[in-house]
């Protein structure tokens, strides 16, 4: 499997978690499982943006 499929595939992944603790911190029930859930929200975001970066940096230096 090449680079640039691993870091797409680990984006797709990045996503699916910030939509997981999001769906899960809109029902908690406690304020705080709710703030937890919501920073991994911010976390995963994150972690996203690095990749999409690596991702489109490993593309351009490819050309």
């Amino acid at each position: 499997m090449s680079l640039i499929k691993i870091l797409e595939e680990a984006i797709e992944e990045e996503a699916k978690a910030q939509e997981t603790y999001k769906m899960a911190a809109e029902k908690a029930e406690d304020p705080e499982t709710r703030t937890i859930l919501e920073q991994l929200v911010k976390d995963e975001a994150a972690h996203e943006k690095v990749l999409r970066e690596r991702l489109a940096a490993l593309k351009l230096m490819r050309r």
